[in-house]
Parts: structure tokens; sequence; C-alpha cells
């Protein structure tokens, strides 16, 4: 007779996960991906006295977007008839890995208008989400609070927070989200989102190479839209976000 297997409780960070799964399935999502060239900014980067995450340069250039296009503060909302919401402000759902009671896991930290912010503060704000106590930081006992819920009231605090009211949703979950594991020299293929778009950028090569992609909900959007937010956000990363890292160094060196 084999040997059993054991049975293993689901952490809350888990259950999380398997929520935002659960509503991003209910999403008619698609990716497009272009091949962008940062090396300008790789080598500003580099020069740096003061370190930047890629993390931090592409929530805030996904966040300029956001002012030029519309369409990324929008929401697709359902009830009590199909419209869109249109929020005032970017408000960015970063992706942080962090180790939470011994494990690695993933939760999501909120950026309210970083197009608005310097790089240094959007970078101290992940950093803080990513190494922070969880107990410290109010958004992450939120979701450990809520996710430690039976199915059946977390089923009516995400359908509440998705369905009912487009300013909720963008309040709690952001208007865009912004993930990579390429850290780890590894790319995602197949991002789930229940938002109405998410940035995801691979690993850098020695030249600058990279390759983004961003995974949109098709109610709210087109694709043509979407490769002009790709362009866009090449654009801004070689151009105002090099001279806000030059401008930096200067300032450092002075």
């Amino acid at each position: 007779m084999g040997q059993k297997g054991i049975i293993i409780s689901v952490h809350w960070t888990r259950t999380l996960i398997s929520d935002i799964v659960y509503y991003a399935n209910k999403v008619p999502l698609c990716t497009i991906e272009k091949n962008i060239n940062i090396k300008a900014v790789q080598i500003t980067k580099s020069n740096s006295l003061k370190r930047i995450g890629w993390t931090s340069i592409f929530t805030k250039a996904m966040a300029l977007a956001s002012i030029e296009f519309d369409e990324l503060r929008r929401a697709w909302m359902p009830f009590p008839y199909a419209h869109l919401y249109e929020h005032p402000i970017p408000i960015a759902s970063v992706a942080i890995n962090r180790i939470i009671d011994n494990q690695d896991a993933v939760v999501f930290g909120m950026v309210q208008k970083p197009e608005s912010k310097p790089l240094s503060e959007i970078n101290e704000a992940l950093q803080h989400f990513k190494n922070s106590p969880i107990d410290s930081v109010a958004l992450f006992k939120r979701m450990r609070r809520t996710s430690k819920f039976p199915w059946p009231i977390r089923a009516i605090i995400w359908n509440y927070g998705l369905y009912l009211s487009g300013y909720c949703k963008a309040k709690n979950f952001g208007t865009f989200s912004v993930s990579s594991v390429s850290q780890l020299d590894a790319n995602t293929i197949h991002l789930l989102t229940p938002l109405t778009s998410a940035l995801n950028y691979g690993p850098i090569s020695t030249n600058g190479d990279c390759t983004i992609r961003l995974t949109f909900d098709h109610r709210v959007m087109d694709g043509l839209t979407i490769a002009k937010v790709l362009s866009f956000i090449e654009e801004s990363i070689n151009v105002s976000i090099r001279e806000e890292i030059e401008n930096q160094n200067q300032f450092q060196v002075a």
C-alpha cells in the first residue's frame, strides 16, 4: 500500500491569490507585448548614488501613461447597468514579493498618484511594503483579515468592492497593477488581474532590451490603444524618467 500524503492548511496569502484569480477569470483579458530598449536609463540608473528599483520606474511610467490615456483609469462596472467608471487619478497596485510567516508570499502595496511623486518616494514606499512588519501596514492587515473570513463573507466583500462602486474599486484595488519576476531572469506570460490593466516587465539585458506586457480588459479598450500605451511607456522611461534620474544625480553631486 502506497504512502499517504499530508494535508496542509491554506495560508491567508494563498487565499488572497485564490480570490484574485477567481475574479480575474471573470474578466475578458487580452495581453499585448512590446520589445523596448531602455539602455540610456540603464546607464543613468547605474551611475546614480541613490538606488532606484526598476519596479518604481515602471510604476511611474504606467502612471504617466494613465494621465495621457484616460482609458487606463476606467473600469467596467456591471451594476446597476453596464457602464464605465473613470477615476480622476491613477492608483498603482504593486505586487510585493516578501516573506510572511516564514514562507514566500505576494501581497499588494498601493501608491496613489505615482506620476506626481519623485522616484525616490515611490521606491521608499515599495521598500516599506516589502520590509515592514505586516501589523504595521494597515493595507496588509485588511488583506489578512478579509482573507481569513469564510468564502460567503469574502464573496460579499469582493463583489461589493469590484462591482457595485467604481470609486470603491479604485480606492481598494487600484486603477492598474504592476508586477515582475525579472529579478530571477524570468517572465510572466499569462497574467491574471481583476483590474482594467496590469503591466509586467521581463529581464533587462545588458544592452537595455526588455519585453513589457500589458494585460487589459477588452471591454474597456482595444489593442490599438494598448500598443500606443506601450510606446508611451518606453518614451516616458527614456525621456522624462531618465531626466529625473539625471537631475537627481546632479543634485547629489552638488
